[in-house]
Parts: C-alpha cells; structure tokens; sequence
C-alpha cells in the first residue's frame, strides 16, 4: 500500500514549535506524531528546557521535523536587549540582529532558553506559534510576535484550546491581524479533529509554495492512514457485536437457569468487551490508562429457536403457505395456523436430517436441545444494542481525543441515543448464526452485515439521515 509514498529529491522541511510557556507547543507535537510519551507535559512553566526533535513521514519519505523549544520566559526584557543591541551594531537585516545577539549569548545569561528558541527559528523554514487562547492578551505576547517575525520566517499561528472561548479567540485574530497574521489555525491538542490537522498542512502549502508537492504527499498518506484507523476500528466494533450477539449457553430445562449460567454470561460479555477496547485504543495508540471503563449490565435473555420465524421456514425451505417439508418424507405436516407440528418435531427433525439440508445440519444442535426440553440462554436485544451504543460513542471520542489529553474518558452505563432502523434485522441475522461467533465469514450475508455496521460507525450524518427508533434501557 504505501509503494506510492516515494523519496523524493527534497530535503524535510524544519518546522520550529515557538511560543511561551505552556501554550501546548510539546501537546502539539504529540497529537501530529499519535505519541503521548514524547517530551513532557506540565503545568508548570518551563517544562521543555531543551530543544527536542522528531519527523513524520509518508510512507519512507521523511517530509517535516518538527523542533520543540523551550517557552519564551520574559519576551519584554529580551525585546528591550535586542533594541539596546541593535544600536550598536549595523545590521542589515533583521535576522543579522538575531545572529549578532546570539553570538553574545554569554553576555546574556538570563536569556538561555530564548537564545534557544531563537538559534532554532532561524533555521527553521516556518515557524508555528503556539498560542493558549485562554491567556489575556497581555503585551509579552505581542513582544514575542515582534521578537519572531525578525528570523524573516514564515510564522504561522496556531490557537490552542479553543473549546469553550470563542470571543477569546476572536480577540487574539484581530490582534495578531495587527502583524499582518491574518492566516492563522484552530487545532486544539486535547478536543483533536483530523480535518484541523489537514488544515495545518494545507496553511503550510500556501506558505512554502515550493513544497506543495511534497506536503500534498503527506496529507494524502495521512488521509489514507486515517481511513484505514477508522475502517479497522469500526470492523473492530463488528466483530464484538457478531461475538456477543451470537452466544448461547445451553440451559437444561428441568433445573431452569442458575445464577453460575448468568455469571458466566456476564463474565463472557465483561471480557469481549474489554478486549475490544484493548483493540480500538491500540489501533489508535492510546492505552488502558486512557479510559476508565464502567462495568456493563448483562441482562439474562433467553434464546429460544423459533421453529415458525419467516427466517426460519425460509432455512427449511418452506413458505408461510406451505403445508409440508418440501423434499422431506411424506406427510409431514406443518400446521403453521395453530403454531405446532402436526406429526411432531420429532418427525420434522428426522425428516430434514434425512434430506440432508444444509439448514437443518446447521440447526440440529438447538432442534435436538428443543427435543430435550432444554433452551438457550443468550445475551438480549437492550443488552447488545447498549453495546453497540457504547462502542459508537467510544469510536467518535477517540477519534476526537488529542494524544495530549491529561484526562481520563469516562465511558457510561447507561446512554440513551437513537439506533437505526434496521439494527434489529441485523440482530435477528446474527442471532441465527452461531458459527459467526468465534470467526469472521467470508459469507456474502455476514459481509453485507460488515459493511452496514461499519458504514452506521463511520458515518458522521448518521443519526440525520436516518430514521430514529429509541430504545429505552432499564437501568
């Protein structure tokens, strides 16, 4: 798949991560990379005190480096150090001033961490500005912004937990429109959104024209990457739905169900369950540690095989005006009617055993048990739709979860949201398929199930474009 993402003959462009301290420049690197391990987050100041790189690739071509730097600490006093140094010294260009102050830095030791931070934005190719939009908008900002634009790189600001603060937001677009800023990006590190991430490599395009080609590359590669995440996660979702929704434990019917039968039950569900969130964090390289997840109440539904279903008489052949086993031994009837076997299910078995069908070899086990007066205990529908619920609530927020998030996701019990139309046909379908339950199928049915689960998960205008049943869940 990723033969495509070639080398090509550029060099990786250097993008410096600048700003003051704790405005999410090491948050930022982080959710670009999916890596909740690089640097260190703090909300103390100053947390970053060196200069720390990593890269993203498309494919095998490295196409960004991507420097952290340490936070500007007092931009104000290093604002009035360049001033006084700028007149004594001729500098042709702004960023000779830099230089020029940078080969003194001995003689300002109280302004090693910026010394960095400039050293980095003059070999850097663009420089994104970190910006927390819940700070005022005090001057050391705009000190900063003065002290930036001298490295006579692009600067592309970045606003950084925008959630919640919109006329915050508002307010530091205009200021920075007083720079000449007027480009600018929404990408918040903790409430991520892939489309923001998209957007940050097409601002980059309009800023280094001649890397257009090599940044599409990576917003292509990202946006395939992504798509498969998703598919994997929803096909994930899938597979724990047909697992559930098609166990059966076979009861006796003479001592009724125990509470061990339950438990079991219960026990079963609890670890598929958990498994697949095991599956979906590692899928988009999150862990344990990220969700706290509350245990999910099983109720104890009873399966019973419904000899008469439309579903049914269609496996054995029959229709609902049909009057005998088609193929099977004459004269054994079905009064469809009164709802019972007129010669007896123990003829109907024989019979369709003895035709050899390939519906009744698959349901002998639950015909014999009938025989037996036993039944089946299975998970119920309220049980694997709230399941279904959980999972599609755990997709999107994972999918919308920054890999600079400090908080845990808390994943509920109980949620009330409306299901599709159809879920129940599904269900009804993986009810009849036992086999489905430790295995995928290459069956056209089972994959047609696939696909329209998968496309409910992933698609963003489900709940619009569909028609809305509710379910009400007993708590």
């Amino acid at each position: 798949m990723l033969n495509k993402w070639h080398k090509t003959h550029y060099e990786p462009i250097n993008v410096a991560i600048v700003g003051h301290t704790n405005a999410g420049k090491t948050s930022l690197i982080r959710t670009l990379l999916r890596d909740d391990q690089f640097g260190q987050v703090d909300d103390a100041a100053g947390t970053t005190r060196y200069v720390e790189k990593s890269a993203i690739f498309a494919g095998d071509e490295q196409v960004l480096n991507l420097y952290d730097t340490p936070g500007f600490e007092d931009s104000s006093a290093l604002l009035q150090a360049l001033e006084a140094l700028s007149k004594t010294l001729q500098a042709r260009l702004p960023a000779d001033l830099l230089r020029a102050f940078l080969t003194q830095v001995d003689s300002f030791p109280d302004f090693v961490q910026e010394a960095k931070v400039l050293r980095q934005s003059i070999n850097s190719d663009v420089l994104l500005y970190m910006i927390d939009v819940r700070e005022p908008l005090l001057g050391k900002y705009l000190d900063e912004v003065k002290i930036l634009s001298k490295a006579g790189k692009p600067i592309l600001p970045v606003f950084n937990f925008i959630a919640g603060n919109n006329e915050a937001l508002i307010r530091w677009r205009e200021q920075l429109a007083q720079f000449n800023l007027h480009s600018a990006l929404e990408l918040d590190t903790v409430a991520f959104d892939f489309e923001a991430e998209k957007r940050l490599y097409q601002k980059l395009q309009s800023l280094l024209e001649p890397r257009y080609e090599m940044l599409q590359s990576l917003i292509d590669y990202r946006q395939e990457v992504w798509n498969s995440l998703t598919h994997a996660a929803a096909q994930r979702i899938f597979h724990l739905l047909a697992e559930v929704a098609c166990y059966r434990r076979e009861v006796a019917g003479k001592r009724g169900i125990s509470q061990a039968d339950v438990t079991a039950m219960q026990d079963f569900v609890r670890k598929a369950e958990q498994q697949a969130l095991r599956d979906l964090l590692t899928i988009f390289a999150f862990t344990q540690l990220d969700v706290e997840l509350q245990q999910l109440a099983v109720s104890d539904g009873q399966w019973e095989l419904d000899i008469f279903s439309p579903r049914m008489l269609k496996d054995f052949g029959l229709s609902a005006g049909a009057t005998a086993l088609k193929g099977a031994a004459a004269g054994a009837g079905i009064d469809l009617m009164v709802g019972g076997l007129s010669l007896g299910a123990a003829t109907m078995l024989g019979a369709a055993l003895g035709a050899g069908w390939a519906a009744a070899r698959r349901y002998q086990q639950e015909l014999k048990a009938a025989l037996r007066g036993h039944k089946w205990l299975c998970v119920d529908d309220n049980t694997v739709a709230l399941l279904y619920l959980r999972q599609q609530q755990l997709l999107r927020t994972l999918t919308h979860r920054g890999h600079a998030a400090q908080n845990k996701l808390q994943l509920s019990i109980v949620a009330e949201h409306a299901l599709s139309r159809p879920w129940y046909k599904v269900l009804n379908v993986l009810r009849q398929h036992p086999e489905w339950q430790t295995a995928s199928s290459s069956e056209a049915e089972y994959e047609k199930l696939q696909t329209q689960v998968i496309d409910w998960l992933l698609s963003e205008n489900n709940d619009a474009d569909q028609a809305k049943s509710r379910l009400n869940i007993e708590g």
